[in-house]
């Protein structure tokens, strides 16, 4: 699908799901208006039976009665069960809606109503600084995913170290053909959460199941002269009883507690493994059954992806449920342990389902890590489509190749996706050359920040197979590198400036590494020192950046540093300014070329009645 078809496809997104919302709240209320009627039919029918029982108890014979209470569960029993289906259809139809929501709460970054997305890994600067991770973040505003490693695999791709083009091209070649799949995205989603309270543990289930517990040959050897030896204690149990032998049952009960007990020693962690695959296999029971099933078109890249749950020698729902099958059958021992030894006494049934169990885990083990890798891609490909599906007007960048030594960065009207459509300016940028600097100033709150910000995040957002917010970008690769956020660490005694002295030294550094190119994108170089070495520090340090194999952008109000125009060819400059109508500071925000004409420190200062000399 071309950029063009694909903006005709998804132009009216939002007023489609305003639609969509409206009908599905107009569905619900039919639903639960069906709902109330069945509650009080199975209230009648009850207080019916109840009527009933006691006229028959007192006047009619037991038979009318033990008819009257069998018709009476027969009934119930059957509008229950549909109840509960209705129920459940509710259920599916609210989280339904609730996913639109969300998709209305990302159109207008309602960050309340979108859910926040958290990790324990701590972020990077570049995650920082360009609100990569984090609250109010791109990943927030992105992520449609339930499971820790579709974010972390997202997270992965917004923040790549090493960009490929085969890589990128594949990513966005699969983004384009979900964009407009728009219920197998959401269906996704809410088979995903259907069944998942908490969060779904998909490393630690993935461990167990690999977990090496093939049964020696003597553990099977045990089990199976134990199902011979039940029935033959029973047999000589019955011949002692009569008379016919001796107790020779005793010994062989004896036999049968030591190898039973031999064999059974590690029950307990067992029944807490088989509970945990059985808790968490449930979450996965519907989102398996959902990619069985799904009529995949021929040919299609989400066909190609899906083919382990095509083509597994055992369906992946099916073994989940003979996995919690089994689970099911441990917890009847724990709930009743009186039942299952009376069992045990004719049948070694917990050595039979240790046996089903490791078999059923052999199984798993050779395929499960290949179909929840599967379904961590979709998460975080549906993510990315998502994205695309609700900002039609964002474009699908072009990455090339380029010989060495040069660079391609050619964009039109980038935006910033993480501010309002209605307050958002877009600008023009081209890096015309390898190495070239660009020299940003402006007064305060004019835009420099925000701009520097926009280079990166949607360098990001190409890199990870995303649409940009532009009208066009074409760039080649690079390997970004930020120094926007730096902060001090009161615990580890680095002060602000000693931060972005070992911030910009890591810069140097990363430059001297091999291709591709680095891009840095720098605020308010050297701020944590005075105006004099501020000055001097930064000059040095362009001038040291000139002629690497580096591109980038720096943010600044040092207006003396435009001067390195006319000594470094390599370093342009660009501006953004002010105006001031009825005592109030006007920006525009845009991009212009050339050193900043004015200043408005004093000018704020003097508006918001400080004194000014």
């Amino acid at each position: 699908m071309s950029d063009s078809e694909l903006n005709k496809a998804t132009q009216s997104s939002g007023e489609y799901l305003f639609r969509l919302i409206e009908k599905l709240n107009v569905r619900k209320k039919v639903l639960q208006k069906i709902s109330r009627i069945y509650s009080n039919y199975r209230g009648l029918i009850f207080l019916t039976e109840l009527v009933l029982f006691f006229v028959l108890f007192f006047s009619a014979s037991n038979l009318s009665v033990l008819i009257s209470l069998s018709v009476f569960f027969i009934v119930f029993g059957v509008i229950t069960h549909f109840h509960n289906k209705l129920d459940y259809g509710i259920k599916k139809l609210e989280l339904w809606i609730k996913i639109k929501n969300t998709h209305i709460a990302r159109l207008n970054l309602d960050w309340q109503n979108i859910p926040p997305v958290t990790f324990s890994q701590k972020p990077d600067q570049n995650e920082v600084d360009l609100n990569i991770t984090g609250d109010n973040s791109l990943i927030q505003l992105i992520n449609t995913g339930t499971s820790l490693q579709s974010r972390l695999l997202l997270r992965k791709w917004l923040n790549v170290k090493d960009p490929s083009i085969a890589e990128i091209v594949e990513r966005q070649n699969i983004v384009r053909e979900m964009v407009a799949l728009t219920r197998f995205r959401d269906k996704l989603t809410l088979n995903s959460v259907l069944f998942s309270k908490l969060e779904f543990d998909g490393e630690m289930l993935n461990k167990l199941l690999n977990k090496k517990e093939v049964p020696p040959k003597l553990f099977k050897i045990i089990f199976w002269f134990l199902t011979i030896l039940a029935p033959v204690n029973a047999l000589l149990i019955v011949l002692f009883t009569m008379n016919i032998l001796p107790a020779y049952w005793g010994i062989t009960t004896l036999i049968y507690i030591v190898l039973f007990h031999q064999g059974n020693k590690e029950q307990k962690s067992l029944l807490d493994e088989a509970e945990f695959i059985s808790d968490e296999l449930k979450k996965l029971n519907g989102v398996f059954k959902f990619l069985e099933r799904y009529r995949y078109k021929a040919g299609s890249q989400l066909s190609k992806i899906c083919e382990p749950f095509k083509n597994a020698r055992q369906q992946p729902s099916e073994l989940v449920r003979k996995i919690r099958n089994i689970s099911t059958s441990l917890r009847v021992r724990k709930g009743n342990p009186f039942v299952w030894l009376l069992i045990q006494i004719v049948f070694p049934i917990d050595l039979y389902i240790k046996l089903k169990l490791n078999k059923y885990k052999l199984i798993a083990g050779e395929n499960f890590t290949i179909w929840l890798e599967t379904w961590y891609k979709l998460e975080a490909f549906s993510s990315l489509a998502n994205f695309a599906f609700l900002n039609p007007e964002y474009s699908f960048p072009e990455i090339t190749e380029v010989e060495e030594n040069q660079i391609t960065f050619s964009g039109e009207k980038l935006g910033h996706p993480l501010i309002k459509k209605e307050n958002k300016i877009c600008n023009g940028f081209n890096f015309n050359s390898g190495s070239e600097i660009a020299i940003i100033t402006g007064s305060n709150m004019s835009g420099k920040s925000t701009f520097v910000r926009t280079l990166g995040i949607n360098l990001s957002l190409a890199y990870a197979g995303s649409v940009v917010n532009a009208d066009s970008l074409k760039i080649s690769l690079f390997r970004l590198f930020t120094c926007i956020k730096v902060s001090d660490s009161v615990t580890d005694g680095i002060s602000y400036f000693y931060a972005e002295v070992k911030r910009l030294k890591a810069l140097l550094d990363e430059i001297e590494k091999s291709k591709p190119p680095v891009m840095f994108l720098i605020d308010e170089i050297f701020r944590g020192t005075n105006n004099i070495e501020r000055l001097k520090g930064s000059s040095a340090f362009i001038k040291k950046l000139a002629g690497t194999n580096a591109v980038g952008a720096i943010a600044t109000h040092d207006l003396e540093l435009v001067k390195l125009a006319d000594k470094i060819s390599s370093v342009k400059n660009y501006h953004f300014k002010e105006d001031i109508k009825d005592s109030k500071m006007i920006f525009d925000y845009r991009l212009n070329n050339g050193p900043c004409p004015t200043t408005n420190a004093l000018k704020i200062m003097k508006l918001e009645g400080l004194p000014v000399d």
